[in-house]
């Protein structure tokens, strides 16, 4: 059976779609068998993806961004806790983080194609899942979901940059939430918090290293809790996410876990694999689903700063 390739085409705004006849070219020069189907909105994905697992359709590809590949992955578990078939990703978002830490190329088209033709290289992967959401990189509360949304509405400026200048505005005009967590043997009561990153991968943003440490195949969540501060002081902390030592600061926390349980006194925006949720929760229960998915990937993964 061929190969089934699902195209987000709204992917670094609408950049996807343009591409998409120089993707299904390159594939056809490499003899790829694949049958191909667009998204037409929010979740559409999921349905396409449990649909192409049901048929038989091996592997089943994500090409687009972190939200195409994430709403893939969210059809290929469903509610359970393994994907019903091998994971191929094609990157045509913005800020691709999950190809560039699985050593895709991300500013090489023909190179990534490759690499899905041939799949020399099938790794096991966790999964994380928060309520509802399955994710294959991160889960974030705080500073990271509000910067999110504000970088949604940048129109003009595309890339990495545009999330900067996201979590730039979200520092001047943000209100940080209280939260308490859980975690495997571990307690932190009620407090305000700048933000909480909860991975299974260790980049995000294009440029941020929250959780330098993860590793996506280890069985455990990397969890980050930052304290509440001043904006001059989110200002001096946010250059350090970039190299991974933020974590070294005080008032910063990191666990690594098997399951966190969130509970605010606020309802809660929520960023999930860098697309916004909309149930705005008080509580969230977050675990791990060790090696849920098998994804083709480049030989190896994508490098990470040397934090010590």
């Amino acid at each position: 059976m061929p190969a089934k390739i699902i195209l987000n085409p709204y992917s670094n705004r609408w950049g996807a779609k343009e591409r998409a006849p120089e993707v299904r070219r390159i594939l056809e020069e490499l003899n790829y068998d694949f049958e191909w189907v667009e998204t037409e909105g929010s979740g559409h994905g999921v349905a396409l993806a449990r649909e192409a697992a049901a048929q038989g359709f091996d592997p089943i590809v994500a090409a687009g961004g972190d939200g195409a590949i994430s709403e893939v992955v969210n059809g290929l578990v469903g509610d359970g806790n393994v994907a019903r078939a091998t994971l191929g990703v094609i990157p045509l978002g913005s800020a691709n983080d999950y190809a560039y830490q699985l050593g895709i190329p991300i500013r090489d088209l023909t190179w990534a194609c490759r690499l899905l033709v041939e799949a020399k290289h099938v790794r096991t992967l966790d999964l994380g899942r928060a309520n509802q959401h399955v994710f294959m990189n991160d889960f974030i509360v705080g500073l990271g979901a509000i910067a999110n949304m504000e970088a949604a509405k940048i129109q003009r400026i595309h890339g990495e940059t545009r999330y900067v200048l996201g979590a730039m505005k979200a520092i001047l005009k943000a209100k940080w939430p209280t939260v308490g967590f859980r975690w495997d043997e571990g307690v932190m009561e009620k407090r305000p918090i700048l933000m909480s990153y909860i991975s299974i991968g260790y980049r995000t943003g294009g440029v941020y290293f929250l959780s330098p440490y993860a590793r996506q195949d280890d069985g455990l969540l990397d969890f980050l809790v930052a304290d509440a501060r001043s904006r001059l002081g989110v200002f001096k902390l946010l250059p350090k996410t970039m190299k991974g030592t933020h974590i070294h600061e005080p008032g910063v926390y990191y666990h690594q876990c098997a399951r966190v349980a969130i509970e605010s006194d606020d309802p809660l925006l929520m960023l999930v694999d860098g697309e916004i949720k909309t149930d705005f929760p008080m509580t969230v229960d977050v675990r791990v689903l060790p090696g849920a998915i098998r994804v083709i990937s480049g030989e190896t993964p994508g490098p990470r700063p040397e934090v010590g």
